[in-house]
């Protein structure tokens, strides 16, 4: 059944004291995307999970009649038992990109590997997705150890810890969202290297140039924000863009011809990946950082 978004956390205690044993809330089967950090849908789809020795439609109807002035019209389905839990490690298996695995914490390998440990979660990141998997293919072969990155929009964290890992000496994660700076935190934690990351928000990342910055959301804030990109970039930087379709490849490069040298794009299910240098420090940047940054 479908909820309004403030009234989350009341029916989640309230259905839980009627019975249930687990509530989730997932987007409306009508949803638009939401992109911006701190935005959710104005209704949420609410699914509650009943034993059935605790006969649920009774539960429920007992929770409606308490209910009297709400519209709610939930749907009951018998659902057969399963192995939930192997289901959802199934979905999430372990990849390997060259020298380094993205596994969760509950895949067992060779003790010897390179292993980034990731659960999947809210923030976005987990290697699966194929504008992830062109970032981190391309900084298993570029990163040789004692490198700088920024990972603009760094979502879980993924890229700046698995640079961390393949030898990186330093990686500032920047993200709009302080959920996903919280989350980026936990996974360095998790891999060791909180210690060498630092986290900001877009407003808070100090005067600073990098000779390594990955940026994977998406075209239209990668476009607006080529001022701000380039000013981190020391001279002949390399620069990471992912997260745009083949058919926006020319409009975001023509955003950095002035100051990028672009390499042939990488493509990968329908996805692309540009990376270039920086080719000299006379493009305008900006120090202040607008709202659209967005991980995709």
């Amino acid at each position: 059944m479908d909820i309004p978004e403030p009234e989350v956390a009341e029916i989640e205690a309230e259905l839980l004291e009627a019975g249930a044993v687990a509530v989730s809330f997932l987007e409306p089967e009508d949803a638009t995307a939401v992109f911006a950090a701190g935005q959710y849908w104005p209704n949420t789809r609410c699914e509650a999970l009943f034993d059935a020795a605790v006969y649920p439609r009774e539960a429920l109807e007992m929770w409606l009649a308490r209910r009297p002035w709400t519209d709610f019209h939930p749907r009951l389905e018998m659902v057969v038992d399963r192995d939930w839990v192997g289901l959802t490690q199934a979905a999430f298996p372990a990849r390997r990109f060259g020298r380094l695995w993205i596994a969760p914490s509950w895949t067992e390998l060779p003790a010897q590997d390179l292993v980034l440990r990731l659960d999947p979660g809210q923030a976005f990141g987990t290697g699966a997705h194929a504008t992830t998997a062109l970032c981190l293919q391309f900084l298993e072969a570029q990163v040789k150890g004692g490198e700088t990155l920024m990972d603009y929009g760094c979502g879980s964290g993924i890229l700046a810890i698995a640079a961390l890992l393949l030898g990186a000496h330093r990686a500032i994660g920047v993200d709009n969202d302080p959920l996903a700076l919280q989350v980026t935190g936990e996974n360095a934690e998790k891999n060791g290297v909180a210690h060498r990351l630092q986290r900001y928000l877009p407003e808070q990342v100090p005067p600073m140039q990098v000779p390594l910055l990955v940026a994977n959301i998406l075209a239209n804030p990668l476009v607006e924000l080529a001022p701000t990109l380039v000013g981190y970039l020391a001279p002949g930087a390399t620069l990471l863009l992912s997260g745009l379709l083949p058919e926006q490849e020319p409009f975001v490069r023509a955003a950095y011809a002035d100051a990028i040298e672009f390499a042939e794009p990488i493509r990968a299910d329908g996805w692309s990946l540009l990376s270039g240098r920086r080719k000299s420090p006379e493009y305008p940047s900006e120090s202040r950082h607008g709202s659209h940054l967005s991980a995709l």
